[in-house]
């Protein structure tokens, strides 16, 4: 693992703080948290700037229900989604984070967080496995007995990284210390905006919403002793998944060639979305390195025009 990620990143190798045993039962009560392609775990790389510490506050859970806009959503989920906002177990909004960041390939991660997963399935970073089932609609599961489906409900975004992404998933925990399978819902809100620094840089703000919805009541009271361990879990998750989109971000402008050898292995990710991504890549790199773009094959291309 180590030396593939020095192979992409041209750095020295960092030791992970989360690994799949980390994923302990306490973190099962908000089980839906791994659903989410934002707190799946991840080793730490860079520093985020938090703009803004995570709350569990009443005035930012009224905020973030103001902001999901139930009306846009299709029928057939809104029930769903509105059972979950008004019956939720935890609610958190994670640390306000801002990160160096090309905004088009922020914004094509976020629509495609399977091809993230992948990513960090090939660098042998994770076991986790999100699988896209159509075009709004994704599997997961984590190894460990976590399963879930994960759908964007409604989604506003652009190149710019002016989004507002709305989830909502499902999952199941079957294993110990339950002894009946542990099911959640959970409806998650991204948000996110970039400028450009002084500097020239550009940045990506984000920030993101939770709302869980436990099955047995029973349990309601032990996820709410819970919820501040598991909270600080998530925030790192958050944390570190953005760092590694910024490092990933900074390899595509000054070697895009090894994001490109990256991508093009990716296993079930369409060629088509190994295209697009190869093609922001390539776009993210300096003036200096325009021959370098120059260096995708005509066929590669062709196909991404298509």
């Amino acid at each position: 693992m180590h030396r593939c990620l020095r192979q992409l990143f041209g750095a020295a190798p960092w030791t992970g703080r989360y690994g799949n045993s980390h994923f302990s039962c306490c973190q099962r009560v908000s089980v839906l948290f791994a659903a989410c392609w934002f707190l799946l775990a991840m080793p730490t790389m860079s520093l985020a700037v938090e703009s803004q510490q995570a709350t569990t506050s009443e005035p930012a859970r009224q905020e973030a229900l103001t902001a999901i806009p139930l009306r846009k959503i299709a029928a057939k989920h809104r029930e769903n989604v509105r059972q979950v906002l008004d019956g939720s177990t935890l609610y958190r909004r994670l640390p306000t984070l801002m990160v160096d960041c090309n905004p088009h390939l922020f914004s094509f991660l976020t629509q495609n967080p399977e091809v993230l997963v992948a990513m960090w399935r090939q660098l042998g970073i994770t076991k986790v496995d999100l699988e896209r089932t159509g075009p709004t609609t994704f599997r997961l599961s984590d190894g460990s007995g976590t399963t879930g489906r994960l759908e964007i409900v409604e989604q506003t975004c652009d190149d710019n990284a002016q989004n507002r992404i709305v989830m909502y998933a499902e999952g199941t925990y079957e294993g110990r210390p339950f002894k009946r399978p542990l099911r959640a819902q959970c409806v998650l809100l991204l948000r996110s905006g970039s400028v450009h620094e002084t500097n020239g840089r550009p940045y990506v703000a984000a920030r993101l919403d939770s709302f869980v919805r436990l099955d047995r009541a029973s349990l309601q009271l032990f996820a709410k002793l819970v919820q501040p361990w598991v909270g600080k879990t998530a925030d790192r998750n958050f944390s570190d998944t953005l760092q590694f989109i910024s490092n990933l971000s900074k390899t595509a402008e000054t070697r895009p060639a090894s994001v490109e050898r990256l991508v093009t292995s990716l296993p079930r990710i369409s060629s088509v979305r190994q295209d697009e991504l190869v093609q922001i890549a390539y776009q993210c790199g300096t003036s200096g390195e325009k021959e370098t773009q120059r260096a995708l094959s005509h066929e590669r291309l062709a196909r991404f025009s298509e």
